[in-house]
């Protein structure tokens, strides 16, 4: 709860929208996620003992486009019901209440905010980021929306964050998202990053592999619990029904397959299939499970893939200079 201040002068009529407005900017800049990355912030909360001069706030562009008068910021406070924003009694500074410390910076925080951040592209490049908090307050709690920008100018793709991780992949699960009449590229957070390692330089190989090993993003599933007399065109079958398959990677021995589906996002879209049928995936009689790769783990193994591609064609590249080599002996021998 707010504080009670001392009587404000001088306050501007605000309407309730922007009132709103001012409230969840706030709740922005002193919001675990911000506050996690934003080092000034941090820095001003550390040093004023928790509470930051309103003066400063109004430095930021995006609150001083609402109002540049602190009477109106402390007033927005009051008149809410926010839980996280508290006014010094003399109408000057703000602070995040006692009851929520400053978020640890570490790596399993920032695992759990993946997570739940979902990469979205194709959006027109003149859209504003109150239009797609707007948009994206459609599918759930959206506490924030990072523009991705290249030379300070935004090039079509975002990352949103929900406040679960079921909002996050109940909005990948839909069938379809369009921004107007734009269809929409949507993945997780951490299935983005996979895509940017194999473009990055240190998964070269896979530059060079042939244009039959081309990174498909949420395409592969594993399948554990396989009987080891099931035979690899018996896996393909199975799954077929629900996703096209390209290719079966099967481990007999160890009673384990990849499976890798032809269209981007097939994983999930099969395994939500399942569940929404209510049986669990059999094959040949005996029941089995099937999982998502995502993450690390996807990336793991487009890198294997890729590592075995690129010894292939060394042997072939070895295998036609001896090839050569021997021509040229015979052809001086003779």
């Amino acid at each position: 709860m707010a504080c009670q201040p001392a009587p404000i002068q001088e306050c501007t009529v605000l309407n309730d929208e922007i009132r709103e407005k001012i409230v969840k900017q706030l709740e922005y800049y002193f919001g675990d996620l911000n506050l996690s990355r934003d080092k000034f912030l941090r820095e001003k909360i550390e040093s004023g003992f928790g509470w930051v001069d309103i003066d400063v706030l109004l430095t930021f562009k995006k609150l001083r486009s609402l109002t540049e008068n602190k009477e109106d910021i402390a007033d927005a406070i009051l008149n809410s019901a926010s839980p996280l924003l508290e006014v010094h009694k003399d109408g000057t500074l703000v602070r995040r209440c006692r009851n929520h410390p400053l978020p640890a910076n570490s790596k399993e925080v920032w695992k759990k905010t993946d997570e739940r951040t979902v990469f979205v592209k194709g959006f027109p490049l003149t859209i504003s980021i109150d239009e797609l908090l707007e948009f994206f307050g459609q599918f759930g709690q959206c506490i924030d929306v990072y523009m991705r920008r290249r030379k300070k100018k935004f090039i079509g793709s975002v990352f949103a964050t929900f406040t679960t991780k079921d909002e996050a992949d109940a909005f990948l699960a839909r069938d379809s998202v369009k921004f107007e009449e734009l269809k929409l590229m949507r993945a997780p957070k951490q299935t983005h990053h996979a895509i940017r390692l194999l473009e990055d330089a240190k998964f070269e190989a896979l530059a060079v592999c042939s244009k039959e090993l081309k990174f498909v993003p949420g395409c592969l599933m594993r399948v554990t619990g396989i009987d080891k007399a099931t035979k690899w065109k018996t896996l393909k079958e199975a799954l077929t029904p629900y996703a096209e398959v390209a290719f079966v990677d099967y481990c007999r021995s160890e009673g384990e397959a990849v499976l890798r589906f032809v269209e981007k996002g097939s994983a999930r879209a099969v395994l939500a299939k399942l569940e929404e049928q209510g049986e669990g995936l059999t094959i040949d009689g005996q029941s089995v499970t099937a999982n998502a790769l995502e993450g690390g783990e996807e990336v793991e193994y487009w890198k294997k893939l890729a590592a075995i591609k690129q010894k292939l064609r060394g042997r072939r590249g070895r295998s036609r200079s001896k090839s050569v080599q021997s021509g040229k002996k015979r052809k001086i021998n003779g």
